[in-house]
């Protein structure tokens, strides 16, 4: 199947509609794979569902797995409209949520997308015509974890520990775990904002305090009772408070922001349905919200607790973003006979290589000569069983004080420790042995 790379750009669409609609719409097929834990009764069965309205066709299939160390995974179908190929993405995920709500209403099972593969323009074509197509790049096929937990961090935690957390306090520290893991910023910021409601609750203060002003917030008076009436503080009350005690930053306009996104969720909206009320992006609501709520659970700890240093990291950003990549290609796309798609198009793959190959631990810097440089530079263009791992280091020079020093992953490292260590012979190998003493971790 032949398949050739273009740039990205917009095709032009068909018109559709009624009589006198001058709307430019193209028909789209996205393809998806999704997670469950229920099947299709027939590996050789595709269910087909139909949405009364026509804002999609849905079709759902089984992927057959012939290793069981892979997880199941359903294939999904999506036919539906869009202006463009390049705007049918978000249309096609919002069609795709449809569908997984009302899997899961109906089925009582999980339901949830693993990853996009394609987008292609299903407009009716003759069989064997050329089409546009999106297609996702597979995942890197791991992700390396950043090195970092060490002697400290349980030092921190044991001194932590010390204290007798109350258990409003363990389930406030519950749901920010939950939130630091949760898929989506929507999920993220609702399950902090359930941490701070809880922490709130916890510390309210026993005071009562006045009832305010709608418009001025100034006190109310009760000219028949002479009086100020008070009560205790109401929880949107003591969720303010806490977050401007929390974080000095955290002015009227950062609790209104928050206050207003969380109405926005708990009625339904999503964020994005919400952007253009947020700054931009508008996921950074829950990067602000997830920092006052760890300043908030920080400070349920005793003071003292803190006299002495303790290693605690807070992340950059609390939203997980990916990388992935996207080509546009013109290629065949085999029609079946009730004129749908077949995407799977086994003999075109789009895939996202990582540099080298896993590795947990941090990595080393190695000092070399300049001649030394060059007989691994040459070492890295000939044949052998580690031709892959002599060409990342040498990727990764840098000269500084007349010496070359080359950074080497850990996994690599590791390698070649154990061939060093073993005796083996070879050329890259008496190469190291010259200045393998001079490795430093790099942290």
């Amino acid at each position: 199947m032949a398949a050739k790379a273009v740039l990205f750009g917009t095709l032009s669409a068909t018109t559709t509609g009624k009589p006198g609609c001058e709307r430019q719409f193209m028909r789209c097929v996205a393809h998806f794979e999704v997670i469950s834990e229920v099947s299709v009764v027939s590996d050789h069965r595709i269910l087909t569902i139909n949405d009364p309205r026509g804002a999609f066709v849905a079709r759902i299939k089984n992927i057959q797995r012939f290793e069981f160390t892979t997880p199941f995974l359903l294939s999904l179908h999506v036919y539906f409209d869009a202006p463009t190929l390049n705007d049918a993405k978000d249309i096609a995920e919002d069609r795709l949520a449809v569908c997984l709500n009302m899997l899961a209403f109906t089925t009582g099972s999980r339901f949830r997308k693993h990853r996009i593969r394609q987008i292609a323009d299903a407009e009716v074509r003759p069989n064997g015509a050329i089409r546009d197509m999106l297609m996702w790049g597979d995942s890197i096929e791991y992700d390396d974890p950043q090195p970092y937990l060490d002697d400290v961090n349980a030092n921190t935690i044991e001194r932590l520990l010390e204290f007798d957390v109350p258990p409003a306090i363990r389930r406030a520290l519950r749901w920010y775990r939950l939130g630091i893991d949760a898929a989506t910023p929507d999920d993220q910021f609702t399950y902090f904002w359930f941490a701070l409601e809880i922490v709130a609750e916890f510390q309210k203060p026993v005071a009562k305090v006045n009832d305010k002003c709608p418009h001025c917030q100034s006190a109310l008076y009760c000219e028949k009772c002479d009086t100020h009436p008070q009560h205790r503080p109401y929880a949107k009350q003591a969720i303010r408070a806490l977050m401007t005690a929390a974080d000095e930053n955290c002015d009227d306009a950062t609790v209104a922001l928050l206050n207003m996104t969380r109405n926005s969720l708990m009625h339904g909206s999503t964020l994005r349905e919400i952007e253009d009320a947020l700054p931009d992006p508008h996921e950074s609501v829950v990067d602000t919200l997830g920092r006052i709520l760890w300043n908030a659970l920080v400070r349920q700890f005793p003071q003292e607790i803190f006299k002495q240093p303790l290693v605690m990291g807070v992340p950059s950003t609390y939203v997980h973003y990916k990388t992935t990549g996207v080509a546009h290609i013109q290629t065949v796309v085999p029609v079946d006979s009730e004129g749908y798609l077949d995407l799977d198009l086994k003999g075109v793959t789009m895939a996202m290589q990582s540099f080298g190959p896993p590795q947990s631990a941090f990595p080393s810097v190695v000092r070399m000569t300049h001649e030394q440089s060059d007989r691994l530079r040459k070492l890295s263009y000939g044949e052998g069983g580690h031709q892959e791992m002599l060409v990342r280091i040498r990727q990764q020079y840098r000269e500084k004080e007349g010496h070359i020093f080359a950074l080497v992953l850990s996994t690599d490292m590791a390698a070649i420790l154990s061939a060093l260590e073993n005796g083996e012979g070879g050329a890259w190998q008496d190469l190291f042995r010259e200045f393998i003493d001079t490795a430093e971790t790099v942290r």
